[in-house]
């Protein structure tokens, strides 16, 4: 099913920990309207560079939200998060430029050699942070040190 111009709803649940599971990750009709929501955003996001994105993790229901260690209030769980790369970018000039960019966000973390996560949660609280111990490690805030 396709989202929007340029995302799929298979690519916001494509989960390798969901397929390991043996879990379809589909989401409920109110995450499917967060995740429509989150596409719309991206393509935003994707305007913004003219350049075709990768979606590395998007939504996880419940019980795959769990099996990553995530929180229930997670915003992956609720279809409000993505993880993503901009093709020809590194990711830290993307966030770079998201975070300059006027683009209104909840959260945006450079997650050190892994990817960009960025919310649209409704709060909009145009957090920016960074992960630069890679996943699992301490988040600080800013994009630089």
């Amino acid at each position: 099913m396709q989202l929007t111009t340029h995302f799929s709803l298979e690519e916001f649940t494509h989960s390798s920990k969901a397929l390991s599971m043996g879990d379809k990750n589909q989401p409920t009709p109110a995450h499917l309207v967060n995740l429509r929501h989150l596409a719309e955003r991206m393509e935003a996001v994707r305007a913004m560079f003219n350049r075709p994105i990768e979606i590395t993790s998007a939504y996880r229901n419940p019980a795959v939200n769990a099996a990553v260690g995530g929180v229930p209030t997670s915003a992956h769980a609720l279809g409000h998060a993505a993880d993503f790369h901009v093709d020809g970018l590194e990711d830290l000039d993307v966030a770079k430029q998201i975070r300059d960019g006027g683009l209104k966000f909840d959260q945006l973390i450079h997650e050190r050699n892994r990817c960009v996560h960025i919310s649209f949660d409704p709060r909009l609280r145009q957090e920016v942070r960074r992960q630069p111990g890679g996943p699992g490690s301490p988040v600080h805030a800013g994009l630089e040190p």
